[in-house]
C-alpha cells in the first residue's frame, strides 16, 4: 500500500511516497474470489500471461509491469470518468483492515 499523502505535499514527495507498492502474482481458484460492489478499470489480463508465471525471470518482469500499472493508476485517480469506478479505485488502494 502506498504511504499517506496530504494536499500540502509537493508532487515530488507524492511520487516518492507512492513508489512503495509491491505487487504479487499468484494462481487462485476463481470460486474463492469474493465479489464486491466496487469496480476498477484496470485491464490486468493483458499484463499477466500464464506462460510468464512459469519462468522465474519473466515473473519478475511481470511484477515490474504490474507495479508500473498500479502506480500510474494511483497517481491518476482523478481522471476516472465514472463515479462508480472512482469509488472502486479509492477502495482498491486502501489498506485492508483485519
Amino acid at each position: 500500500n502506498p504511504r499517506k499523502v496530504t494536499r500540502a505535499m509537493s508532487k515530488k514527495k507524492v511520487e516518492r511516497r507512492s513508489k512503495c507498492m509491491k505487487p504479487f502474482v499468484k494462481y487462485i481458484n476463481v470460486r474463492h474470489v469474493f465479489p464486491t460492489r466496487y469496480q476498477v478499470d484496470m485491464d490486468l489480463k493483458k499484463a499477466v500471461d500464464e506462460a510468464d508465471l512459469a519462468n522465474p525471470e519473466r515473473k519478475v518482469d511481470v511484477k515490474k509491469g504490474l507495479k508500473k500499472i498500479f502506480e500510474d493508476r494511483y497517481l491518476n485517480q482523478k481522471t476516472v470518468t465514472s463515479e462508480k469506478k472512482a469509488a472502486g479505485s479509492q477502495y482498491f488502494f486502501q489498506r485492508l483492515r483485519f
